[in-house]
């Protein structure tokens, strides 16, 4: 029993919500310490296989300090998505974590990146229109 508790805190720190039959959101919220950061990718990597998803969009804006380790984190996650063929786009990219990003010489120049998170599901064809309903760019 506290193996499968322990699997469900796992699935919830990192989960990868469908929203639609390919594209999947992981939005991250909170601090990401070294453990964290193993979880996230392991159940990642494990959902977008099961989900089969072709696009999964990284949401950071919850998370509050983006410092070396985590940025690494983050690399490895879109590497690794990336080996199994899905493709992966950060969002929620604040000013202050951008100043951080180059301060400490990171190059995010391989990683899609958007602002918002609204904004990169937009640029792939899903747009939140005015209303709050959802459409589908053909």
């Amino acid at each position: 029993q506290l193996k499968a508790q322990t699997e469900m805190i796992r699935e919830l720190s990192a989960p990868v919500i469908p929203v639609s039959e390919h594209i999947g959101v992981l939005p991250l919220i909170g601090e990401i310490d070294t453990h964290r950061a193993t979880v996230i990718i392991e159940s990642a990597l494990k959902q977008c296989a099961e989900l089969h998803l072709s696009h999964l969009f990284i949401d950071i804006s919850g998370v509050p300090v983006v410092d070396t380790m985590v940025a690494y984190q983050l690399f490895k996650v879109v590497d690794s998505t990336k080996l199994l063929g899905v493709e992966t786009v950060l969002s929620g990219l604040r000013p202050e974590i951008a100043q951080t990003v180059v301060k400490l010489g990171m190059d995010f120049s391989h990683i899609n990146t958007e602002q918002s998170l609204a904004k990169a599901l937009c640029n792939k064809g899903f747009c939140i229109r005015e209303n709050g309903k959802a459409e589908e760019k053909v």
